[in-house]
């Protein structure tokens, strides 16, 4: 029996695929959706919430709040280039495990370095945003996602790209750094969601 148990531990480990990548950042057009979503949101619920507050007043006084808002807008974005340029040289270090149990995904050092100065840094200006932010992705450095947790899977060959989706949204997205990777964790993926009766296999290519 422990043979037996030990046999099963061993091929469920030959199982595994693990590999490292380089995201890239300001060329990467899952991220410029992503973000787009995030600050539109954001621009969205703000410009809202302005013209709700300003309601009663002219127009006049709307427009100069209404320009806060989208510079504000915009310099978060530029900010964001900035840090993909300048401090991760638009490429972001990640690391992938895919196993029986899920999907492990764990950020390189110097992901992990820069949250941590965020942190510090806010602490020392005494400012909630920015030290919010750098515990936010240190929070997001490492993340487990169990296969049982995945409805959706959607391959992207062109990109080499697989994005793992729950019941409404993204959750994570595989980027792989050549073809026989790419193929063998699309595999796994697809055999895993079926077996933990989960969601669906690989869905064709589609829009990012």
């Amino acid at each position: 029996m422990k043979n037996r148990t030990n046999g099963a531990a061993e091929g469920a480990r030959s199982d595994a695929l693990r590999w490292e990548a380089g995201i890239p950042l300001v060329t990467n057009p899952f991220l410029w959706v992503d973000m787009g979503k995030a600050l539109g949101i954001a621009y969205v619920f703000f410009s809202c919430l302005m013209l709700w507050i300003l309601r009663e007043e002219p127009w006049e006084e709307i427009w100069p709040a209404w320009r806060v808002v989208t510079f504000c807008v915009l310099g978060v974005l530029g900010l964001l280039l900035f840090v993909c340029l300048a401090v991760y040289r638009n490429r972001f270090a990640a690391r992938f495990l895919l196993d029986a149990q899920g999907v492990r995904y764990e950020s390189g050092r110097l992901a992990k370095a820069a949250a941590g100065i965020a942190v510090a840094a806010g602490a020392l200006c005494r400012s909630a945003a920015l030290a919010g932010s750098g515990l936010l992705a240190a929070s997001q450095s490492s993340l487990f996602l169990r296969w049982q947790e995945v409805r959706k899977v959607s391959a992207f060959p062109r990109f080499k790209v697989i994005t793992l989706s729950n019941s409404w949204r993204p959750v994570l997205r595989l980027y792989c750094p050549d073809g026989a990777t790419y193929e063998r964790a699309l595999a796994i993926a697809g055999a895993s969601i079926r077996r933990a009766g989960a969601g669906s296999g690989p869905r064709p290519p589609s829009c990012p």
